[in-house]
């Protein structure tokens, strides 16, 4: 009987057990630059515990906002579960509007509410190399993307800074730098940019637009 370590160590407690045999040309993964979003509810379990039924139906009319702005915008949909979702697109660019046509569309979804029982979004955006397998995705460049959606606050956005380098030059983005921040099983200090959406009076009487963000404030 073969002995192993580590994670095999159960194993060896199974009688004539053989590992299966894996080619490494079955590991070759394919791998490709993309934008990507990871988004999730802000105050998830605070809304559940005071309205559980209410804040799951939101839950749900939120998402298919979020789904419908993912097509629009040309990405896919990677992963989803519970209150988080994370989507792929084939820029930067797209991935960020994407995220502010949510975060408008969203505003005006819960203006017929009170703030505690709104249902908002906190979104991280980045752009770098992924692991492409089996319709979802994977790396580094995805770790990131959920740790900058950790430091985005209620109805925020924060980007990295391939996301920033990328879109400098477009004028209706405006980014502010929250300099280096240590994040979560990330050795070295990231540079984080914010945007907050504020939008114009315009954006209330028809479709939002990455246009109608008329002020980006931390």
């Amino acid at each position: 009987m073969q002995l192993f370590t580590g994670e095999h160590h159960a194993d060896i407690l199974i009688a004539g057990y053989n590992p299966p045999q894996v080619a490494e040309s079955e590991f070759d993964f394919d791998r490709k630059p993309v934008g990507i979003l990871y988004a999730d509810i802000a105050d998830y379990a605070r809304l559940t515990e005071e309205d559980e039924e209410g804040t799951h139906r939101r839950l749900i009319e939120s998402m298919e906002i979020m789904k419908a702005e993912i097509a629009a915008n040309n990405g896919r949909v990677a992963h989803s579960a519970g209150d988080g979702i994370l989507a792929e697109f084939e820029d930067a660019e797209s991935a960020l509007r994407c995220a502010v046509s949510v975060q408008l569309a969203s505003r005006l979804w819960n203006a017929d509410l009170d703030l505690p029982r709104q249902v908002r979004f906190r979104i991280g955006i980045n752009f770098g190399d992924v692991i492409a397998d089996q319709g979802d995705i994977y790396g580094k460049a995805v770790n990131l993307t959920a740790r900058l959606e950790g430091l985005a606050c209620s109805g925020g956005i924060c980007v990295s800074k391939s996301v920033q380098a990328a879109l400098a030059e477009q004028s209706e983005f405006e980014f502010i730098a929250l300099g280096k921040r240590y994040v979560k099983n990330i050795s070295e200090p990231v540079e984080v940019f914010w945007i907050e959406v504020e939008f114009s009076q315009t954006a209330k009487r028809g479709a939002p637009s990455p246009a109608d963000a008329v002020s980006v404030t931390p």
